[in-house]
């Protein structure tokens, strides 16, 4: 078995989010995991990541997933779309987009959800909080 290492990025433009967007796609995501720190002017929170890196070395072992911690710096915003508070509702990450000349950010998931963040200057590290566990299965995506 391969041993493995834990992510750990830092995003700061449109190009960064991109490979943000693609690593953290079908992440599930428990609507108590979301929180919105107004002192620090930062928004957190914790996905359980699909190990998509893992899936594309050719390696054909189980599905693995990550437990992942998500911060966005700079938040002077935040506007949701749809999510609830009960601590049971889990929301799959479908896509992560910056829009740099409204300094907006944008997390999308599946069934119409949403966040949107205003942000004074881009700022989001994500980091691996432990090793990979088994998944139940890999995410497949009908071509449109």
């Amino acid at each position: 078995m391969t041993e493995h290492k834990r992510l750990k990025l830092r995003a700061v433009s449109e190009q960064d989010v991109e490979v943000l967007s693609a690593l953290l796609q079908d992440s599930l995501v428990a609507a108590s995991d979301l929180r919105y720190l107004a002192e620090e002017a930062c928004f957190v929170m914790v996905l359980n990541r699909f190990c998509w890196e893992q899936d594309s070395s050719g390696n054909k072992a189980s599905p693995q997933r990550c437990m992942c911690g998500l911060k966005v710096g700079s938040v002077s915003q935040v506007r949701q779309r749809g999510l609830s508070e009960q601590t049971n509702q889990f929301y799959n990450l479908l896509s992560i987009t910056y829009e740099k000349v409204e300094k907006r950010l944008t997390f999308t998931f599946s069934d119409g959800y949403g966040i949107r963040l205003a942000v004074d200057e881009l700022a989001i590290l994500v980091q691996d909080m432990a090793d990979p566990h088994p998944g139940f299965a890999t995410p497949r995506h009908e071509d449109s």
